[in-house]
């Protein structure tokens, strides 16, 4: 599990903003790059901070039986996990002075599991070799604090963000809400942050008490969130020109996706942090 704190300064600035996304699946033939680009640039309009939770690859290679079919592959060539990285480091890298943190999904770990090779710890070394960065491996699930400082004074506000990149089914009728409760009830943050089901979720949650630095109590107010996949789950072709194309959505019936990430809003107030989400 990973753990990292985000240091802010807000003595000359009080709105900050973060991006949240997951599951930009280069790769796949049917990723939306349309969507994918207007997102990260309007997180580097806002010079929003991005974090990245898992699947940012497609990864289902010609050694999976089970999933694996050419007319899948973007590439559509032997090198597969090359390409996949290449793509993602040349789309990345524009925006490589606001990543903070990539992580891994399923898609990855299968990479790994399968053919002993960590791509999210490759594309993260080369990001940081070329652009000077340090963008953090953010493994499949931890925390990130965000914590903001005026100046040089001791005083700090800041908010806990838990991220896991998910688990099982894409969960069509309860939409993830199930494993949002899980965590909104074993974890003490402020969000609770998901992806894999694309599909997308924002609930408020009950608040809990805590108790801040000087001893005060307070209810912290919580939220979760699911972010959406970047992919074109079905498509219109001539079948009796190409014959029929391989669809795990269609014969699994599956629903329309949701794309795309969540923009946080912070900004600092009297009493604290004052926060706002749109997906």
């Amino acid at each position: 599990m990973h753990s990292q704190i985000i240091k802010i300064d807000y003595s000359k600035k009080k709105e900050h903003h973060h991006f949240l996304c997951s599951d930009l699946h280069f790769g796949n033939k049917g990723q939306n790059r349309k969507a994918l680009k207007a997102d990260f640039d309007k997180a580097r309009e806002l010079n929003a901070k991005i974090y990245i939770n898992g699947d940012w690859g497609d990864f289902i290679l010609s050694g999976d039986r089970k999933r694996y079919t050419p007319s899948s592959d973007a590439y559509g060539t032997d090198n597969n996990v090359n390409m996949t990285i290449n793509d993602a480091y040349d789309f990345l890298s524009e925006y490589a002075d606001l990543i903070q943190l990539i992580g891994t999904g399923n898609h990855e770990v299968s990479c790994q599991r399968y053919n002993n090779f960590d791509p999210t710890q490759q594309l993260i070394y080369s990001l940081n070799k070329q652009h000077k960065t340090q963008i953090q491996h953010g493994q499949y699930c931890g925390y990130i604090t965000l914590r903001y400082h005026y100046g040089n004074k001791n005083s700090v506000k800041s908010k806990k963000i838990f991220y896991n990149h998910g688990q099982g089914g894409t969960a069509e009728i309860s939409k993830g809400l199930i494993d949002l409760n899980r965590h909104l009830t074993t974890k003490m943050c402020d969000i609770v942050w998901l992806g894999h089901k694309h599909t997308k979720v924002l609930i408020p949650c009950e608040p809990m008490l805590d108790v801040n630095q000087n001893g005060e109590i307070f209810e912290r107010q919580r939220t979760g969130i699911i972010t959406g996949a970047y992919l074109n789950v079905f498509s219109q072709y001539d079948g009796m020109k190409n014959g029929y194309i391989i669809n795990y959505g269609e014969e699994r019936m599956r629903g329309l996706q949701s794309t795309g990430g969540a923009f946080i809003k912070h900004t600092m107030i009297k009493d604290g942090i004052a926060q706002e989400i749109t997906m």
